[in-house]
């Protein structure tokens, strides 16, 4: 009896031990949307859409002394997508990883887990979008206070490869490796630079063969605080070659400036530059692709332009915007941007060059904190398009083309 009785002793205190270390969390995300316009202008006739879809997630964090791990489980779905007494099962693991700290300075980051760096141009979770984003990778990170240097690989494969014995084809709409490294540094006078490097191959389909292209992407972050202005600037550069092999050389430029001129309001004023492919030199991919990076947050809430070279049917994409942010209160923000959008390159149509002007965006939204883990936000967004929108994204100029959206973003801490 004594046995038992000092067995449930220890019992109880390995499991208070690995408990104290065990933090639990959810994240419940109802959407209602409204749409007429989103993505896409609407044609004549159209019909609003109008529905709910909703994420929900239950994240488990676990840290001992040298090692952290977290899985997180996630359904996401539209309200009435499926009958009501038919059982479709839906979970899906949205981050696993475990990170093991050899030291204070060195540690290795394994499996399914979201990468975001910088401003989130190039690596981004996209939460916006409910499955958001995410990579299975490995990622080594060396950080000091004084620098912060991170090397990640990749090589996929589908399920069937499992099984496979010879070969390694990869025919997913997805990068069958990538690497990048990323490297981040404190500059003089309040500057801050990152250098980030990506290859990342894709495996091209063709009757006796299977060649892996690889595209680089480099890219430059830099921000500046002078005085009560914050200043970015962010060049970048594409090249080797496509998806489908066609030689690529792209370029990206970014640049903001963003001040306080009054306590309650923030602007930012800046631009965006993707180039887009030349009519006059078809050899040549030069249509910028940000692929993993952030669309929703950078170009609008109408989410016209996400996959670039997709949406602005390679000829690139010329952004001007202004952003505003207005806090009311400790729970209230108010935000305000206006858009103009712009194709970089010529585009030619019926044997026409079209105007570059492709429309203007606004975006009013509200961020209220019901509590401290609450938010309700609340969204309206019109855009003004152009003939040169019909053109690229099809619809009507003459429709109006608006988003309304409702959200709660609720994430409690539950231990």
């Amino acid at each position: 009896m004594r046995y038992l009785a000092g067995l449930f002793l220890v019992f109880i205190f390995c499991t208070t031990s690995v408990l104290a270390q065990l933090g639990i969390r959810a994240d419940i995300s109802p959407r209602a949307e409204l749409r007429h316009g989103y993505r896409t202008m609407p044609h004549e006739d159209a019909k609003p859409a109008g529905g709910f879809n909703q994420r929900t997630r239950i994240i488990l964090d676990w840290k001992s002394e040298n090692i952290i791990t977290k899985i997180s489980f996630q359904d996401v779905r539209m309200w009435g997508q499926n009958p009501q007494k038919v059982h479709i099962p839906s979970l899906d693991i949205h981050e696993a990883w475990a990170e093991l700290l050899f030291s204070d300075e060195l540690s290795l980051k394994v499996g399914r887990q979201e990468v975001r760096y910088d401003n989130q141009r190039f690596f981004a979770i996209n939460d916006w979008i409910p499955q958001a984003q995410k990579h299975d990778v490995a990622l080594l990170k060396y950080e000091t206070p004084e620098l912060k240097l991170h090397f990640a690989t990749a090589f996929n494969q589908d399920w069937s490869a499992y099984g496979r014995n010879f070969g390694t084809t990869y025919l997913v709409n997805n990068y069958k490796y990538m690497n990048f490294l990323w490297f981040n540094t404190d500059v003089a006078n309040d500057g801050n630079l990152s250098l980030l490097a990506i290859a990342d191959g894709f495996e091209h389909d063709r009757p006796g063969t299977n060649p892996l292209y690889v595209r680089g992407t480099w890219s430059a972050y830099y921000t500046q605080k002078v005085g009560n202005i914050d200043l970015m600037l962010n060049p970048a550069f594409q090249h080797g070659r496509n998806p489908v092999g066609t030689p690529v050389a792209a370029y990206y430029f970014s640049a903001e400036a963003s001040a306080q001129p009054s306590e309650p309001l923030r602007s930012t004023l800046g631009f965006e530059i993707l180039s887009g492919n030349d009519p006059d030199d078809p050899d040549t991919y030069r249509a910028f692709d940000p692929t993993h990076g952030a669309g929703h947050s950078n170009h609008g809430f109408m989410d016209y332009f996400t996959n670039i070279p997709v949406h602005t049917r390679g000829a690139g994409l010329v952004n001007p915007f202004i952003k505003n942010r207005y806090r009311m209160n400790t729970r209230t923000n108010l935000h305000a941007d206006l858009h103009l959008f712009f194709i970089q390159n010529d585009f030619i149509h019926a044997g026409e060059e079209i105007s570059k002007y492709l429309g203007t965006e606004v975006d009013l939204m509200i961020n209220y904190g019901f509590n401290d883990f609450t938010r309700i936000i609340g969204g309206f967004s019109m855009m003004f398009g152009s003939e040169s929108m019909e053109i690229i994204k099809s619809g009507s100029k003459d429709e109006p083309a608006y988003f309304l959206y409702l959200m709660l973003r609720i994430r409690p801490r539950l231990m």
